[in-house]
């Protein structure tokens, strides 16, 4: 069951990496830089408001996408992971790495709050 749910996950966020409101996103964040004589993009965050190469930002759901391991879980994922584009901001690798950390901690102590219920 885990390995099925995995694959449907892995595939779905594939599928979200050719989303067009993410490329929106991702597109009204850029501005040219010259790098090494050539014309490159960076991008900024939206948190820490510095900017970045491509290499080190995401596109990052405001909201988390949560989990799906089981069906009832896949149309909310779906929903949430398919959002518009003001669901949708660009972070840069630290406040992304930084916001992830904190919504994980956040969601284990809702899960431990729930067995100690």
């Amino acid at each position: 069951s885990a390995k099925f749910w995995g694959f449907i996950r892995s595939a779905l966020r594939s599928a979200y990496n050719k989303w067009p409101p993410k490329w929106k996103v991702l597109h009204a964040a850029k501005r040219e830089a010259i790098g090494k004589g050539k014309l490159k993009w960076e991008y900024q965050c939206k948190q820490c408001e510095d900017w970045f190469p491509g290499s080190k930002v995401a596109v990052d759901h405001i909201h988390p996408v949560g989990s799906l391991t089981t069906y009832d879980d896949l149309a909310g994922f779906t929903l949430r992971l398919f959002c518009s584009e003001d669901e949708l901001q660009v972070l840069c690798d630290i406040c992304h790495a930084g916001k992830t950390k904190e919504e994980n901690r956040v969601r284990r102590e809702a899960k431990n709050e729930q067995q100690d219920s």
